[in-house]
């Protein structure tokens, strides 16, 4: 797995994350919220701040959200957010009854702490326990204002932030190590993706290798050790013609791992130099864009027009004509030598003699051509 193909799913990831912060905030305002209110419409003074500061926590929520499923939750535009959402826990703080800081009531500060989290969830943690700290203090002003903040007053303060300020950090703290996990979940799997990529690589590489050393072993060796051992005569016309389709052989071969836009005009190039080395005068033309094709099809359509331009005695025309469904080389030479006709499957292979001129046509229909 590339580092291209990682990142997607750690963004998937922290999305799930996101998601399931903005579902605990909506459930938690939409429902825990409103059931308190309704319940303890009557007991509120103003009843208008409650309800502005429900709708203000609401509105803060939903900008909130927006921003961090857009990725621009900024930390000037979280820390704004959460300016608001404390000043509306205060809001909502100022029309509680004397003494229920604390209470049955009470539901903007636990509120505001979840709104805390789904607003600070991108930032250091240290930021969303600064803001938690500063909730839990508007929560002691308020009780040390209408004189319940002693020493009972206080450990219930204590008990309530532990339980409800320290679950929201743990959750935060708890998603950050889930997205963390995943990343080094994806990087792990993202070496041993591309460990695998680099062995079949090597392995491919090594096998194209073998297939060379076989080649040579098979075809090359023989030659030169018959030429080494004076058995073969350099003066031969059959050994000079059997010489020039071996070399022309080895330059296509090598050819193929080339990287070009044009495999097969290239390899046919290659094979053409060879016969320009002997004074040959060779015309390649192209007319259409070549689709591409598998090595073993090119080689099969260079095989022919190799061994014509490796008889070819003063001049050779080489043409290539490809469309979407065929392609065609043809190669007219003053050679004499012979080819291989062929008829069957995609691949075929036609020619014509006429007066000292030696005509042939390779043509591939990828299966399923008409």
């Amino acid at each position: 797995m590339t580092r291209a193909a990682e990142r997607p799913v750690a963004v998937r990831y922290a999305r799930a994350f996101r998601w399931t912060v903005i579902g605990v905030v909506a459930v938690w305002h939409l429902g825990y919220d409103v059931v308190i209110i309704a319940r303890s419409v009557g007991g509120y003074d103003p009843v208008a701040a409650v309800f502005a500061a429900w709708v203000l926590l609401a509105a803060v929520q939903t900008a909130g959200a927006v921003l961090l499923l857009r990725s621009e939750l900024d930390a000037a535009r979280a820390r704004a957010l959460a300016a608001v959402a404390l000043a509306a826990g205060e809001l909502a703080g100022a029309a509680y009854p004397p003494g229920a800081a604390i209470s049955d009531v009470s539901w903007a500060a636990n509120t505001v702490g979840w709104t805390g989290v789904l607003l600070l969830v991108r930032r250091p943690l240290g930021e969303l326990g600064v803001f938690m700290a500063v909730d839990v203090g508007c929560t002691a002003a308020h009780m040390a204002a209408d004189g319940t903040l002693g020493q009972v007053g206080a450990t219930r303060l204590i008990t309530v932030a532990y339980t409800t300020a320290g679950i929201q950090l743990i959750f935060a703290w708890l998603g950050r190590r889930l997205h963390e996990a995943a990343r080094q979940a994806t990087e792990s799997a993202g070496r041993w993706s591309a460990g695998l990529a680099r062995s079949a690589a090597e392995e491919a590489v090594h096998a194209e290798r073998r297939r060379r050393y076989e080649y040579l072993q098979a075809r090359v060796e023989p030659l030169l050790r018959g030429l080494a051992e004076a058995r073969l005569r350099p003066d031969d016309d059959a050994v000079r013609r059997r010489t020039a389709i071996e070399a022309a052989r080895l330059r296509r071969l090598f050819a193929e791992t080339d990287d070009t836009p044009h495999p097969l005009l290239h390899e046919l190039r290659a094979c053409a130099d060879v016969a320009e080395r002997r004074a040959v005068a060779v015309t390649l033309l192209s007319y259409g864009d070549v689709p591409p094709l598998p090595t073993p099809v090119r080689r099969a359509l260079a095989e022919a027009p190799l061994l014509v331009l490796a008889g070819a005695a003063s001049w050779a025309r080489l043409a290539v004509v490809a469309g979407p469904d065929e392609v065609v080389v043809s190669v007219v030479a003053d050679a004499d030598v012979e080819v291989p006709v062929r008829a069957d499957g995609p691949l075929s292979v036609v020619l014509d003699r006429e007066e000292g001129r030696l005509w042939v046509e390779t043509r591939w229909n990828p299966p399923g051509s008409p």
